[in-house]
């Protein structure tokens, strides 16, 4: 599935609580830098997901968009992916919060057309964090 036509058919979903509804976007977030490659179909998904989602927290959306992006950037540069989507994935409580993960993280991974090494090595963590 293309990436476009993805975004298209995602369910946000709506979880109650802040915490999770971070850890979620954080993840997906994570599986689309993971690649190295984000492109403008992407930032525009998740701003536009971020735009729709329940806010509560004293950061804007938008500080928290380029904080995490950040984070994301340098768990990578850091060689502390494992460590940084543990303790996200950890943040899920929720079974239908972490079935909903496991799936928007595939979606995202596959939706331009191919599976890459970090994402697929990113799923695979996620997979044994969630599956606990």
């Amino acid at each position: 599935m293309k990436f476009d036509a993805f975004i298209q058919s995602i369910d946000m979903g709506h979880c109650q609580d802040q915490q999770q509804r971070e850890a979620l976007f954080d993840l997906v977030l994570f599986l689309i830098v993971a690649d190295g490659v984000i492109t403008e179909q992407e930032t525009q998904f998740m701003r536009n997901w971020l735009d729709k989602i329940e806010w509560t927290a004293d950061v804007t959306k938008e500080e928290y968009y380029t904080t995490i992006l950040l984070k994301c950037y340098a768990a990578i540069k850091t060689n502390t992916v494992d460590d940084y989507l543990t303790h996200r994935a950890k943040l899920l409580i929720d079974n239908d919060m972490k079935q909903q993960a496991m799936q928007l993280v595939r979606d995202v991974a596959i939706a331009d057309g191919e599976l890459d090494a970090a994402e697929q090595q990113a799923i695979n963590l996620l997979s044994e964090v969630l599956e606990k």
